[in-house]
């Protein structure tokens, strides 16, 4: 059996908060992360929010970070690429089309390309954390990453990084700054994704409980000026939460 590359990543404290807040395991939401990248939505193609925010994720980070792709001198991933980046280019431009079309359209030109791209490239499907977890990995996961000049392990650990309840919360109560893409993507994941919303989460009255507690919080931030403030008295309040649900459970 083919054995799958590991790799190592620290999950952040505020990452694992909003993991257990919103009952996900760690890699679940990896791989809601992973399977949301677009190249579609990369070379500007109109997506729904959260395809724009995964991408948006890998865009930042390419721009923090750098990256430098190293060219394609196979004459056939060329010309192969190549035709279908017209065809993707193509569909952008027609403007005629609704949106939903256009999207499937796309899942269609995506996996066509896939199925000529993939026997002629080094793709990764699947790599392992260390902990035993399992990540399929999207020939447009895959795509983004080789056209940035990015590492997956790295692009993985940045949006690890940039998940934070407390952040996000703090920013919506404070003057206009630019929101953090990652806790963007999670928060539009557990509010739109039917698997996700219709989940019965046994720990209700805990939640009802800290959803007050989070609303009289908000009141009392209101007039706080600075933000990183706001962001610590969040950060406090949420590990109060994930304290309570990890002891409930234990």
């Amino acid at each position: 059996m083919e054995t799958k590359r590991q790799i190592r990543l620290n999950y952040t404290q505020e990452f694992k908060i909003a993991c257990k807040i919103n009952n996900l395991r760690h890699e679940e939401l990896l791989q809601y992360f992973i399977s949301h990248v677009s190249f579609y939505a990369f070379i500007g193609g109109s997506m729904e929010a959260i395809y724009l925010w995964a991408t948006t994720v890998c865009i930042d980070f390419k721009e923090e970070y750098g990256g430098e792709a190293h060219p394609v001198t196979d004459q056939r991933i060329q010309e192969v690429s190549l035709k279908y980046i017209k065809k993707l280019t193509a569909l952008n431009m027609d403007h005629g089309s609704p949106k939903t079309i256009a999207y499937y359209k796309n899942v269609f030109i995506m996996k066509e390309w896939a199925s000529e791209m993939l026997p002629i490239t080094d793709y990764e499907a699947a790599v392992e954390t260390v902990d035993g977890g399992l990540l399929q990995l999207t020939f447009d996961f895959n795509l983004v990453c080789r056209m940035n000049g990015t590492q997956i392990q790295g692009l993985l650990q940045y949006f690890i990084n940039k998940v934070s309840l407390a952040r996000e919360r703090a920013l919506n109560l404070h003057k206009i700054v630019k929101t953090d893409p990652g806790t963007a993507f999670l928060l539009l994941l557990v509010s739109h994704h039917d698997s996700l919303r219709n989940r019965v989460v046994p720990q209700q009255e805990m939640y009802k409980k800290y959803a007050l507690q989070l609303l009289k919080l908000d009141e009392k931030q209101g007039g706080e000026v600075r933000l990183e403030n706001k962001i610590r008295n969040y950060n406090i309040f949420y590990l109060e939460w994930y304290n309570a649900l990890n002891k409930n459970i234990n």
